[in-house]
């Protein structure tokens, strides 16, 4: 009787509280406004013209209660006029620190970015959070879901492409974080 009320406290708290909630780590959204001249700016550095936040789709990044910074995804337009997209991250204290050019770009240069579609969680442990961007993307001959992996350092903060990840499962199509998730449980 007692290991049934639990498993049913277990189940009604895994209902209230996400996964990502309980494991420490959370995303609360967050105004782009005062990022919009530094994204712009950033973004003309890497190529990209009139860079700017996509709506809806930036987020604190806090671990165990503490902000380790804010990542933005972000779009704009290559030299060719092609729509192309990008993800930054910001300091707690707002600077940018890293901007990372994704779909039109590197692996993705053939194809251009028609949409954002999620921010979030994939995966976290004591010294690493793995977050993920999932884009809509189109080349002339087809539509793809391309999933593009970052890593933050628990410890310093520091945000870098997981490339190794990325190529391992981020054209897989997984169209939802759930489905990537999935694949990620999957391949480890």
């Amino acid at each position: 009787m007692n290991q049934t009320r639990i498993s049913v406290c277990a189940l009604a708290l895994s209902l209230l509280f996400p996964v990502s909630a309980l494991a420490g780590v959370t995303l609360k959204a967050i105004n782009t406004h005062s990022y919009e001249k530094s994204l712009y700016e950033a973004a003309a550095k890497q190529q990209i013209e009139n860079g700017a936040p996509v709506d809806k789709q930036a987020f604190s990044v806090k671990s165990d209660n503490k902000v380790l910074g804010n990542i933005l995804a972000g779009q704009g337009f290559n030299a060719n006029d092609d729509n192309v997209c990008f993800v930054s991250w910001a300091a707690p204290d707002g600077k940018i620190q890293n901007l990372v050019p994704t779909i039109g770009f590197d692996n993705w240069e053939a194809e251009v970015c028609a949409g954002t579609r999620a921010v979030g969680v994939l995966a976290d442990d004591k010294h690493s959070i793995k977050l993920a961007v999932i884009y809509d993307a189109q080349s002339p001959n087809a539509s793809a879901v391309e999933s593009v992996i970052f890593s933050v350092d628990t410890a310093t903060g520091t945000f870098t492409p997981d490339n190794a990840l990325t190529a391992k499962l981020g054209s897989q199509g997984a169209a939802t974080l759930q489905a990537l998730k999935t694949l990620y449980r999957a391949s480890h």
